[in-house]
């Protein structure tokens, strides 16, 4: 059975919230006095709310002083969803490691949960109050919230063994262009509930009264691509340290198209936090890719800190085409002196050294 329980910051009195009581990802966690978004339990580790299922977590890709939080996709792949505890005595909610920060409470009604480093402060300190009879708060007990998580990785076996078995696939999936062609098979009742778009797919496509396959056909995809998003869909599990960066970029935009939203959401926080200096090397091809997809937000924040910051990346780029782009977050006069930089750079004639007077 699970127990539910109401997250109670001590000083203020108020209950964790999600806020206006949404049942979508990215929604901000609030205290409020009222009743609706409120019970929450602990799965593997994580802070999971009752009504949307979506998980407690840091609303930025970094968990730093003053990050707000929200409710996010359950994907334990995902870096930056780090498991939680609840102290006892100290009545803290931190991230599982002792140096990790901790969640923090105003007092007034409606206000944010926030982020902090650990200090053992009043605003730090909530109860967990259970649900199914009002009254038991526990206070005296550290929540072992870890448990449920040692059977995950047998679970996520046994999927890539169904995977494996030739022996009771549903659907046949043709990826890639002609004459480089490659047949998958999987199973409907799991691509439907774990892709989007491949429940679409399905949905105008069903198994014919024949009793010949369902077929779906993803000619936009290469086959070495798709053979580890499929495993991922799978189990749940997906490394990206041994995949060359080219190839991380062509997942991203095959997860992109089969609508795997906490993949997309990974794969940009893994080049970020990764594979920086590559990114860098191949500014052109990977900023255009950015903004030609809309949901890439990551990486197109990331570029626009990087330009700000770094205007001279532009002026490095084989393509210095890329300044026409109408998303380029740098203002006009940097443009114009930087352009008559690199065209000193490309010719011997001395333009005077004061640019804004040229």
């Amino acid at each position: 059975m699970t127990n539910y329980y109401w997250i109670i910051a001590q000083h203020s009195g108020k209950v964790l919230e999600v806020k206006d009581g949404s049942l979508c990802s990215y929604v901000e966690i609030i205290q409020h006095k009222g009743v609706d978004m409120q019970l929450w339990y602990f799965n593997g580790g994580f802070i999971v709310n009752k009504r949307s299922c979506f998980v407690l977590d840091a609303a930025g890709w970094k968990c730093q002083n003053g990050e707000l939080f929200s409710e996010y996709y359950f994907v334990s792949l995902i870096p930056q969803l780090k498991y939680f505890n609840y102290h006892k005595g100290t009545k803290i909610i931190q991230y599982q490691k002792q140096n990790e920060p901790a969640l923090g409470a105003k007092t007034d009604n409606s206000t944010n949960i926030h982020l902090w480093e650990k200090h053992g402060g009043k605003n730090q300190q909530f109860i967990l109050q259970k649900w199914d009879d009002g009254s038991a708060v526990i206070e005296n007990a550290e929540t072992n919230i870890i448990d449920n998580f040692k059977f995950l990785p047998k679970l996520s076996q046994n999927f890539l063994e169904i995977l494996d078995d030739d022996e009771y696939y549903d659907v046949n999936i043709e990826v890639g262009d002609n004459p480089h062609v490659k047949t998958f098979h999987a199973h409907m009742v799991i691509l439907s509930h774990r892709s989007p778009y491949l429940r679409r797919k399905l949905s105008t496509n069903k198994k014919n009264n024949d009793g010949t396959l369902t077929r779906i056909e993803l000619p936009n995809i290469l086959p070495e691509i798709f053979v580890i998003i499929l495993r991922y869909i799978y189990s749940g599990k997906l490394s990206l340290k041994e995949i060359d960066p080219t190839n991380i970029i062509k997942l991203l935009v095959a997860a992109n198209e089969l609508s795997l939203q906490e993949l997309v959401t990974y794969i940009q926080s893994f080049l970020i936090e990764n594979k920086a200096n590559w990114m860098k090397q191949n500014f052109d091809l990977i900023y255009q890719t950015s903004y030609e997809i809309d949901s890439f937000l990551d990486l197109q924040s990331y570029y626009n800190d990087l330009i700000s910051n770094e205007p001279d990346i532009i002026f490095k780029s084989p393509q210095i085409t890329v300044i026409q782009n109408d998303n380029l977050q740098i203002s006009e006069i940097q443009v114009w002196e930087h352009v008559l930089k690199w065209g000193v750079s490309q010719n011997s004639a001395k333009l005077p050294s004061n640019l804004r007077r040229f």
